[in-house]
């Protein structure tokens, strides 16, 4: 692919779903974050039968399980759906293996390979190999050429404004409109802080494909999130999140926001003592202070002290709602966003108001 090659940013044919959502088989320019442990079958089934893109979230998933997750998937769904890889938490061996498990797996429609943060060459060749759509999620310019360069098919690039692990410091429209213009080629899917229709609609003015939302999934009534978690994104807004690095044990140097808590605010890092647990394919496993760990339904103890991953777009969050109902406001938006910009070509992004980051 040559990276810099001219493109429409829409291709013939592609009508409502636009380049990136139509070349992984949805009919709707909205994914969904492929959080590990929330974004579980039943909700990207839902998110997939609403048009959606829905991406299974994995971790350090053995291919056993990887195999057991999109045969469960497609169990609830015939449409189009991702599963999303870690390269960071994992060796490239084990990573490529999870790969080859994604490929391997029997579906009516093979699952889409998205990535978080840049993985090597030799996890994506694979994919690319058998024809698969490979979607990297990057933070910078810088990366994601190199993901193009690596093979990557389409990008997601992610605002500091993102809930979870952190890719970036720049505002998501600044990012957008910088790789609109550097990578024209190519279908960008922008992420950070978009769970309402007027967040859509100024990614699409910056020049996005289509959008990516995690936190406002949170809250689906599909998704696996602690009730108690959910419970906080509904009543946080902006200025309750706060990018921190007291949750590294199983995810070591990276930062990442979330709702301020007893370990985010605390003078010192509070001791790493066992505060709960979760169950994962029927074995339980202990909970520490301090761990990147999502609190799921499966989960147990002070979930209030766990990692609740949230982004700055929590305060258009407010209520449990149908997985359909979250796509279609965002796809809404986003086509107002999108038609907008054709009809005036002065029409930008709206101004993202800053906000102040800090380590807790």
């Amino acid at each position: 692919m040559n990276a810099d090659a001219p493109a429409p940013r829409s291709a013939p044919g592609e009508g409502a779903a636009g380049r990136a959502a139509g070349r992984v088989g949805a009919a709707l320019p909205v994914f969904q974050a492929g959080m590990g442990g929330i974004a579980g079958p039943r909700l990207v089934a839902a998110v997939a039968e609403a048009g959606g893109a829905g991406i299974v979230g994995l971790y350090k998933h053995p291919p056993q399980e990887i195999t057991a997750l999109i045969a469960e998937t497609a169990g609830l769904t015939g449409r189009a759906f991702g599963i999303n890889l870690v390269p960071e938490v994992v060796s490239e061996a084990v990573l490529v293996d999870q790969v080859r498990a994604v490929l391997a797996a029997p579906a009516e429609t093979p699952p889409f390979v998205s990535f978080y943060g840049l993985p090597p060459r030799a996890a994506i060749t694979p994919a690319r190999d058998v024809g698969r759509e490979v979607i990297v999620q990057i933070g910078s310019v810088f990366d994601a050429v190199e993901a193009v360069n690596r093979g990557a098919t389409q990008l997601i690039i992610q605002g500091h404004e993102a809930g979870g692990h952190h890719l970036s410091r720049r505002p998501m429209a600044d990012l957008v409109a910088a790789l609109v213009e550097r990578l024209p080629a190519v279908p960008v899917i922008a992420a950070g802080g978009i769970s309402s229709g007027e967040a859509a609609a100024a990614a699409a003015a910056a020049g996005a494909d289509a959008v990516l939302a995690g936190t406002a999934f949170i809250c689906a009534a599909e998704s696996a999130a602690h009730d108690v978690y959910r419970a906080k994104v509904m009543a946080a807004c902006a200025a309750d999140t706060v990018v921190s690095d007291r949750f590294e044990i199983g995810w070591p140097g990276r930062p990442h926001r979330v709702l301020r808590n007893a370990v985010t605010e605390a003078a010192v890092p509070p001791e790493p003592a066992f505060i709960g647990r979760t169950v994962l394919f029927g074995r339980p496993y202990p909970v520490p202070r301090g761990s990147a760990a999502v609190p799921t339904i499966h989960s147990s103890g002070r979930i209030e002290e766990m990692a609740l991953y949230c982004g700055t777009g929590c305060d258009a969050v407010t209520r449990i709602e149908p997985a359909a109902a979250i796509v279609a406001r965002l796809a809404t938006g986003f086509a107002a966003g999108r038609n907008a910009s054709a009809t005036d070509p002065t029409v930008t992004a709206a101004p993202v108001t800053p906000v102040t980051a800090r380590a807790g």
